[in-house]
């Protein structure tokens, strides 16, 4: 029997948590069943040599290009349609604004089924929301509409789209890959220095609405108020410049630290404390579920489908968002409780292991697709 062909689109430069989880569903799918390829949005002429592709080559996942003069040139969609008729794709699934609106007018061309995944959305100024207008208006005419989080889910039903073509399926992780070392080290080497504890990070990338500039604002206030800590944000984007200039106003150059994207930052949360995650928007983050199989209590704001993995009190701790008093009052409960906080973390450690498995997700993600094909047979 041949495989089932589906084509991944995906327009990022780094692997990220969408970008993961294609990853990590190519390495988990019945390889017997599926074939998975990748589909990638590039400008004429970019180099296609991105941590993302790279890492999809290395795994030897079929990669290919879909270029365009700009965001939305419509020679992408023809590019769409010949892979899909040279490749004999069965199912395109998308994964954000942009392969949405490619995929669905692409599908109106040339008939092949379409799913989506709605990882969350960015609506951090009036050109960001008209995206997610449009996104909710499209994905209307999918096949299945995949939400990673029950808020996520309850905002497509308000959207429109019908109960029948929804599917909640959380975002999930290989358990396996995280395990402690022991190894000491890797947080220096990557930051330059030595850096002096209790060491607070925040793993995502430098964007308005991670939330970064409320969290640099609460370790100033936690240094006012006499605790040491140190904090480490990992990743890069747009935001650098800004909370670069943000650290110096405040006088946190040497508290402060900004290593820039990191492939593995697993490795790094050994040597942490205290993950936060100050996001202002969030599907079902990635970073929370790493944190606690690292056996690191997590601070995060209650937004998106983080309550779904933080359970206040439980298995870590929710303020509300865009409070850097809140974030600071957290952490310096965090700094007077360590232990407590441990036991949560430990908590939070086997909610990821029972309720957020890969395995068992991309086990689920394959009755969607055969769901979709005998929905049309």
């Amino acid at each position: 029997m041949k495989p089932i062909s589906i084509l991944h689109l995906r327009d990022t430069y780094e692997i990220g948590g969408p970008g993961k989880t294609i990853l990590e569903t190519y390495r988990a799918i019945n390889r017997e069943r599926f074939q998975l390829h990748l589909g990638v949005f590039l400008r004429r002429g970019e180099r296609d040599d991105s941590p993302f592709i790279a890492e999809a080559r290395r795994l030897g996942m079929p990669v290919h290009r879909i270029d365009g003069f700009h965001q939305y040139d419509p020679r992408m969609i023809v590019q769409l349609n010949r892979i899909v008729r040279d490749h004999h794709i069965d199912i395109v699934h998308a994964h954000e604004v942009k392969s949405d609106v490619i995929a669905y007018l692409a599908s109106r061309l040339r008939p092949v089924p379409i799913v989506t995944t709605l990882h969350g959305w960015i609506g951090n100024n009036l050109k960001g929301k008209a995206k997610i207008v449009l996104d909710k208006c499209v994905v209307r005419g999918f096949d299945r509409v995949i939400a990673v989080s029950k808020q996520i889910e309850q905002e497509l039903l308000k959207a429109g789209v019908p109960r029948e073509r929804l599917r909640l399926l959380h975002n999930a992780i290989v358990i396996e890959h995280y395990q402690r070392t022991g190894k000491r080290g890797v947080l220096q080497e990557v930051v330059g220095r030595p850096v002096d504890g209790p060491i607070i990070a925040s793993v995502g990338r430098l964007s308005p609405e991670k939330g970064h500039s409320d969290l640099i604002e609460a370790i100033a206030m936690v240094r006012e108020s006499g605790h040491k800590v140190s904090l480490v944000l990992i990743g890069d984007g747009p935001e650098r410049q800004k909370l670069v200039r943000q650290i110096e106003k405040h006088g946190l150059q040497n508290v402060v630290h900004l290593p820039g994207y990191v492939q593995a930052p697993h490795r790094i949360l050994e040597e942490v404390d205290l993950a936060v995650l100050p996001s202002h928007t969030e599907g079902l983050p990635n970073a929370a579920l790493e944190a606690l199989l690292m056996d690191v209590p997590v601070l995060a704001t209650r937004v998106g489908g983080t309550p779904e993995v933080i359970i206040d009190g439980e298995t870590g701790r929710l303020v509300e968002p865009h409070s850097p008093r809140a974030l600071a009052d957290g952490i310096v409960e965090f700094l007077s409780a360590p232990q407590a906080w441990k036991q949560m973390a430990a908590k939070g450690k086997e909610r990821v292991v029972t309720h957020f498995d890969f395995e068992a997700r991309t086990r689920k993600l394959e009755a969607i697709y055969k769901e979709v094909l005998r929905g049309l047979a």
